[in-house]
Parts: C-alpha cells; sequence; structure tokens
C-alpha cells in the first residue's frame, strides 16, 4: 500500500537532505485506532529521478507493507508526477502514439517497447482520473474522464 507523504521538498531538495529519515507514519491506516503492531520497516530505493529512498512500514495484522511515497512520486511507476504528466499531455497533442512514442524516447530503444511505455503511463493517468473523479464528485461534477 502506498501512503502520500506530503513533504513540501522538491525531488532534489528530497534527496539532499534525506527525506526518507523524516518520513513518520502515525498511524497504521488500516488500523488507525492501534493494535496491530505496526512498525518501520526500512526503505527501499528509487533510482529516478536520481537515488533516493522511500520510507515502509509493516503491518502486522494485515501482512501489508505501507510505504510513505513523496508527493512528487509517481506510484507504482518510476520517475515524478511531472514526468508523468510531460508524457500524457506530449501524447495527447500528438497526431498518433506512434508519433508520441518516436518524440518521448530518443534512447536506443524499439518502437513496439516506445509504444508500449507510452501506452502504459496514459492508462495509469487516465485510471487514476477515473479514480479521483468518483471519490470527490463534490469537486469534478460534470468533469468526464
Amino acid at each position: 500500500m502506498q501512503v502520500l507523504f506530503e513533504t513540501g521538498l522538491t525531488s532534489e531538495q528530497y534527496i539532499s537532505r534525506q527525506g526518507w529519515r523524516e518520513a513518520r507514519l502515525p498511524v497504521c491506516p488500516m488500523h488507525p485506532g492501534g493494535g496491530c503492531g505496526y512498525a518501520r520497516h526500512g526503505t527501499y530505493e528509487r533510482k529516478r529521478p536520481g537515488v533516493m529512498y522511500v520510507a515502509r512500514w509493516y503491518c502486522r495484522q494485515a501482512h501489508t507493507t505501507i510505504s510513505l511515497l513523496p508527493q512528487f512520486m509517481a506510484a507504482r511507476l518510476p520517475g515524478t508526477m511531472a514526468e508523468l504528466e510531460k508524457v500524457v499531455a506530449v501524447a495527447e497533442q500528438a497526431r498518433s502514439l506512434e508519433e508520441a512514442a518516436n518524440q518521448l524516447r530518443t534512447d536506443d530503444v524499439a518502437l513496439a517497447s516506445a509504444m508500449r511505455w507510452v501506452r502504459r503511463r496514459v492508462r495509469a493517468a487516465h485510471r487514476n482520473l477515473v479514480v479521483v473523479l468518483g471519490l470527490r464528485p463534490d469537486l469534478f461534477g460534470g468533469v468526464r474522464g
């Protein structure tokens, strides 16, 4: 499970200040009343946009790890939210997925792989928007996903 860590830091500041060391999870998100025995469970590494770590906890009762993901990081994808937003914006402006893939992936990767890379990010962003629209219809009434 990933929980938002509102650091107020940029990715550069998070790395230089080692923001993962300051991360605190005051209560287990699955057992806010306590008693589950959740505890700090180390960190895991993210390599983009630079080497950094994400703090984790483990809930013994739920047999689940909880990651405190910094607000600038994309969930379940490498990179930042800004990078993800850029991919989606380029894909929406391009005439085709192939054009977007060629524009975004200038490294030595096959076109089919580049297209999957773009498609995966666009789908993730759209899925998340549908969730947000469903969770907050009071804020996003009339907006279509």
